[in-house]
């Protein structure tokens, strides 16, 4: 009598290589179904995935320009945000103060002054933003404020006018302390950085810069202005009118410089936002390309994942069963 075969322990491995490889391919149909992109992009272009190595590269180049744009357009928004409030309260100031010296007004110079007091310190407040952490008018140093307290700058002009023995002398003092790179501004007040904030990538090796800094040459000139009314009362010599009148001209005629700058930032903002536009209509285009080299039908891979779920459930009930299995099993 011949003898009866048996499941033994090499049809039993042989059955769960095959549902270890049924496991496999209904992960990665799963994800495929998920997804809608093959997982083995190599298999799927018989190995010549050249072109699409590219493809995703450009991808991620065009979404690398669009976050930096955003960072930059985002910088250059607080940064004109910030400009406007600058000229807000200086031309009513600037303004009031001539007509108060046509008139030889001296309450009203005074109350002039404390005003341009709180005004200087409402411009450090605003010139002094951050966006992210990072100062926006320190040029290319950015983890700390770029101007001191403006206490000290008052209290430095203050002492100019004590000290000056005319008109002319308060001018000359003036000039050196805010224009001179040697003066008490650039030394004592100003704490930023010597060279602008670094300019924005619009595309390769086209750069803008959308930003400013507290020494840009209108800025300075708002914060003289103010400061001059600000402390007039500080001067001991006869001709005070003459001091108080420059300081009023100098802030009317930074402000209009003040928005010739925000103009030349504007054109910028808007070089970036065209630039964001391009680079996602680059990545809408090339991410079409990138699906139909690599895609997978999402309707074809969701039916592929059922019929390997069902193959995988039948396996894994025979391999219950032949786990099960024994000699009085088999002829019964």
């Amino acid at each position: 009598m011949g003898g009866v075969g048996v499941p033994n322990i090499l049809s039993f491995s042989r059955l769960s290589s095959i549902v270890s490889d049924i496991k496999v391919r209904a992960d990665v149909t799963r994800t495929e179904a998920t997804t809608g992109r093959r997982e083995d992009i190599t298999a799927a272009m018989s190995g010549d995935v050249g072109g699409a190595h590219l493809l995703k590269k450009a991808i991620d180049d065009a979404k690398s320009f669009q976050s930096l744009l955003a960072l930059g357009q985002n910088r250059s928004q607080r940064t004109q945000s910030a400009l406007a409030l600058l000229g807000i309260d200086a031309v009513r100031i600037g303004t009031e103060t001539l007509g108060a010296s046509g008139r030889t007004d001296q309450p009203a110079h005074k109350s002039l002054a404390s005003d341009a007091r709180g005004t200087i310190s409402s411009i450090f407040s605003a010139l002094n933003t951050t966006d992210g952490g990072r100062a926006l008018f320190g040029g290319d140093v950015t983890d700390r404020p770029p101007l001191a307290p403006p206490e000290q700058l008052l209290a430095d002009i203050d002492a100019i006018m004590a000290g000056a023995t005319d008109a002319a002398d308060v001018q000359a003092q003036l000039d050196f302390y805010f224009d001179d790179p040697a003066g008490g501004y650039a030394t004592s007040i100003y704490q930023g950085g010597l060279n602008k904030a670094p300019a924005v990538e619009i595309s390769p090796g086209i750069r803008i810069n959308v930003s400013a800094t507290a020494t840009d040459q209108p800025i300075k000139d708002l914060i003289r202005g103010l400061a001059t009314i600000a402390t007039h009362g500080s001067t001991t010599f006869a001709d005070k009118s003459g001091v108080v009148e420059a300081g009023a001209t100098i802030a009317l005629g930074a402000d209009t410089a003040i928005t010739d700058l925000r103009a030349v930032i504007g054109v910028g903002q808007a070089r970036i936002g065209a630039a964001i536009s391009r680079h996602e209509s680059e990545e809408t285009v090339l991410t079409s390309l990138f699906n139909e080299m690599t895609g997978r039908d999402q309707f074809e891979a969701a039916s592929e994942l059922q019929l390997l779920e069902s193959q995988l459930e039948a396996s894994y009930l025979l391999t219950a069963r032949l786990a099960r299995l024994t000699i009085a099993d088999f002829i019964r």
